[in-house]
């Protein structure tokens, strides 16, 4: 089947799951966190604060860190098959799963707000996609739109 003018749509995108500019904000917070931290260190407070509190706030840039680097790694892949997103956790559904597929999508603010993909499986259970690359948006709105062209395996 070909689509306008006999080419072919596109079946198959792969794409960032966050925009340049979120990946570009996050480094940079993150870095001023570090920053204000490295000058905090010889700080009576910080020395005389609980073992408990310095592991409280060792967590806390850890998690930081590792948001920080999926941020930057996520990628996300949509086929007639399945929607996978690598994250910390790897997100995946089947479109054969899937109920209900909703896209949200603030046109002039895509370059901070990721668009997201909604898509809520048949156990009733939601997953959110993120994803920067418009080919990808491209493509989950085919499949939403138009189930019949899901594969069904």
């Amino acid at each position: 089947m070909s689509g306008e003018g006999g080419i072919a749509p596109v079946t198959a995108a792969e794409g960032p799951a966050f925009p340049p500019f979120v990946k570009l904000l996050l480094t940079a917070l993150t870095l001023a966190v570090f920053g204000a931290g490295a000058l905090a260190l010889d700080q009576a407070t910080l020395r005389n604060a609980s073992t408990g509190a310095k592991l409280l706030v060792a967590g806390g840039l850890i998690v930081l860190v590792v948001t920080n680097y999926w941020v930057l790694k996520s990628r996300i892949r949509i086929d007639a098959r399945e929607i996978v997103q690598t994250w910390i956790w790897t997100k995946r559904v089947r479109w054969a799963d899937v109920v209900q597929a909703k896209l949200i999508y603030l046109p002039w603010l895509a370059w901070l707000v990721a668009p997201r993909m909604v898509v809520r499986g048949g156990a009733g259970v939601v997953t959110l996609f993120n994803a920067a690359d418009p080919r990808v948006l491209a493509v989950f709105t085919r499949y939403a739109l138009a189930p019949e062209l899901r594969d069904r395996s």
